[in-house]
């Protein structure tokens, strides 16, 4: 008994002893909250929410001005409804930190939501960002991350399952190590889906001072052997593109026999085949077969890069290697495809679509001297640059609201570019 009591004693000691510590050092107990904060944000993207209020409760006891706390806390409360509440954390948010922007439109979008609560989410922060002067959140502070995960995306779904198609989609929404691209090189020929063919010939491009350039060359001749047939009577010109300058010197002008292949891939009637709708569907399905159902962001991540563009990269440099070698009549056709092929890109659903095939356009006009498309296509990509300059200063994807990534993400599946245009639209 006296031994036990010893012990209590002692135990107690330490603890006094910790909590003195902590509060003689400030640092520790920010420390402490941060952590806590970051606990908290990390069970919003797991969907315990009651978790994450709990953590934050706990901090905002000890620190009533942590303004991370305040910042989460308003948004767990908005998640769950809680509007009332909402604006009560964002009014002490707002004494805390006044100078943020985010606490601005956070505050914006907490009144949006309660006067139509029913509203899409992604129209209330729309109109919240406008509302409040359209703030760049780049430089800004911003909301707090979830901690760092010690198992990658890629880690979780490598334990889970065997099938390379999975494993190489959560590669394509993740990364991997040297290991890792060994064994995807290594069982390629289990792949079967045209698209992830497509997509796996651009990942394993070469790269001179990669230590794997070897096993890339190999992958890559071995993918195309596949990927002749299948492009052969194509409607859609992605993969006969990539083939036709995937193994190119990027500065080497265009011969004639691919100048010539260029005009009829031009002519084809589409650039793709796949939708990104298509391809984020396949893409959720791959993964959740596994047992994980991916963030949006990493799905949307997945799925984006099976639409490969790095052929037309290509195709800007050895135009620009070309131009100066050819005929004014040569330089004219030249111009018309590479105008035409751009429209075809531009046409696409995804805003990268619109800068790609915006820019190809571009040069197709100047180099066919014709200055009335060249002066409409300029209007357009410095349109585009506009989109693509308010997503972003939004960075939406660091906003701890799970129901705005639905509908963000839902949005930019049926149509990035139409959803992000409405960012610059009055």
């Amino acid at each position: 008994m006296f031994q036990r009591a010893c012990l209590y004693l002692l135990s107690l000691s330490l603890l006094l002893m910790g909590c003195q510590h902590m509060a003689a050092n400030p640092e520790a107990l920010q420390e402490r909250a941060d952590a806590r904060v970051e606990q908290a944000v990390a069970h919003v993207w797991t969907g315990e929410l009651a978790l994450a209020r709990t953590e934050l409760a706990g901090v905002l006891e000890e620190a009533p001005r942590h303004p991370g706390a305040l910042k989460v806390q308003t948004c767990v409360l908005l998640e769950l409804g809680a509007l009332d509440e909402a604006a009560g954390t964002v009014d002490r948010l707002r004494e805390v930190s006044p100078e943020q922007p985010e606490v601005a439109v956070l505050s914006a979008l907490v009144e949006q939501r309660r006067q139509t609560p029913a509203q899409d989410w992604r129209e209330a922060l729309i109109q919240a960002w406008n509302q409040t002067g359209r703030p760049d959140f780049r430089d800004a502070e911003g909301f707090p991350r979830p901690p760092v995960d010690l198992e990658s995306f890629t880690d979780a779904v490598w334990k889970r399952t065997q099938s390379v198609e999975a494993r190489f989609t959560a590669v394509l929404g993740d990364g991997a190590s040297d290991a890792r691209q060994q064994w995807l090189a290594d069982h390629l020929s289990e792949i079967q889906a045209p698209a992830l063919l497509l997509a796996a010939y651009e990942y394993f491009q070469p790269r001179p001072e990669d230590a794997l350039n070897d096993v890339r060359l190999k992958a890559r001749q071995s993918l195309r052997r596949r990927l002749e047939p299948l492009v052969a009577g194509a409607s859609d010109s992605e993969g006969p593109l990539l083939l036709l300058l995937g193994e190119s010197a990027k500065d080497a002008p265009l011969m004639k026999e691919e100048l010539q292949a260029l005009e009829r891939i031009a002519a084809l009637p589409r650039f793709r085949s796949l939708s990104l709708a298509q391809a984020s569907a396949a893409a959720k399905q791959r993964l959740e077969s596994t047992g994980i159902t991916p963030q949006p962001a990493r799905l949307f991540q997945a799925a984006t890069a099976w639409l490969v563009l790095d052929a037309t990269l290509i195709l800007k440099k050895r135009v620009e290697a070309t131009k100066d070698h050819l005929s004014s009549g040569e330089r004219i056709r030249l111009g018309q495809s590479v105008y035409t092929l751009g429209a075809r890109i531009a046409e696409g659903p995804m805003l990268v679509d619109h800068m790609v095939g915006l820019s190809q356009m571009r040069q197709g006009a100047a180099l066919m001297d014709d200055a009335a498309k060249l002066a409409q296509v300029t209007q357009d990509l410095e349109h585009a640059r506009a989109v693509y300059q308010a997503t972003s200063s939004l960075q939406v994807d660091t906003w701890p609201l799970p129901s705005l990534h639905r509908d963000w993400l839902q949005a930019a599946l049926d149509d990035e570019w139409k959803s992000l245009s409405a960012l610059v639209t009055p």
